[in-house]
């Protein structure tokens, strides 16, 4: 229910960087708000098998990972069902699948959970994605076509990397963040911190890797600027502004957006 809560909550945020809110489609003509509630609820069903998977399985085990990502498919189904074809939340299907399953794995070994200890344990867990990647030979995906061209890792490289960006860095600031400003300006703040640091695929392919780059310069200095500020008003407002310049562009901040709810769903779960 935590993960289900988590993507309602990020769909909810706004103004966002080109991504669907309950106030702007951004830079997306196919979908909405209420596609994204459609999605997050057909996926809760999925959550809970994850969780159930990592109960009854051990995350180091030799088909842990594979056969997580054949629940994952079966997810996606449903997903692209609720939304009438339209790729909504495939990217967290991959990301919340794993962190779900090997959080549960890991909680049959303790009563409190260490976030550096997994990271550690994801990224033992997703060691055979790198070689994956590597060995690809079609790049059918626009993950892998960024690896070819730019060798960029995408959804792959986060899960390879532990998710430390969320789990030893993004949740620390967020709880830092709601310290001093309401929980959905400290959520924007975030987002310009993920968008500033992340080589986000999904701006690749929707432009190119210098507008990637240049996109990453500019969040980088408005987050830098905002987070000493700390004004609501001020973070608000510039984030709607860069919600204009990726409408503009056609581009949209899909992968911090996916580290956004991640960094949520640790968040509500208090650990």
């Amino acid at each position: 229910k935590l993960a289900t809560k988590a993507l309602l909550y990020e769909v909810s945020i706004s103004p966002k960087a080109g991504l669907v809110s309950r106030l702007s489609n951004g830079s997306h003509k196919d979908m909405d708000f209420y596609t994204f509630i459609d999605s997050a609820l057909s996926l809760d069903e999925y959550f809970s098998e994850c969780f159930v998977y990592g109960q009854e399985n051990d995350f180091y085990s030799l088909n842990f990972l594979k056969n997580l990502r054949d629940l994952g498919k079966k997810a996606e189904k449903k997903m692209y069902k609720a939304t009438n074809g339209i790729n909504t939340h495939k990217g967290t299907i991959f990301s919340m699948g794993i962190i779900i399953s090997v959080l549960a794995s890991y909680l049959k070994e303790v009563d409190k959970i260490d976030l550096k200890i997994l990271s550690e344990k994801i990224k033992t867990m997703c060691i055979p994605l790198l070689e994956e990647l590597e060995n690809a030979n079609n790049f059918s995906t626009y993950g892998e076509k960024a690896f070819k061209n730019y060798h960029l890792t995408g959804a792959r490289g986060l899960a390879i990397s532990g998710y430390d960006i969320v789990l030893l860095d993004g949740i620390n600031k967020l709880k830092e963040f709601t310290k001093i400003l309401d929980f959905e300006t400290s959520c924007i703040l975030l987002l310009f911190y993920y968008i500033s640091i992340l080589d986000d695929t999904n701006i690749v392919n929707r432009a190119n890797f210098e507008t990637l780059k240049e996109i990453q310069i500019l969040c980088k200095n408005l987050y830098e600027e905002n987070s000493k500020s700390l004004s609501k008003e001020k973070i608000r407002n510039e984030m709607s502004k860069l919600n204009d310049i990726f409408i503009e562009k056609n581009i949209s901040a899909g992968g911090s957006a996916d580290l956004l709810i991640l960094t949520i769903f640790i968040y509500i779960l208090n650990i």
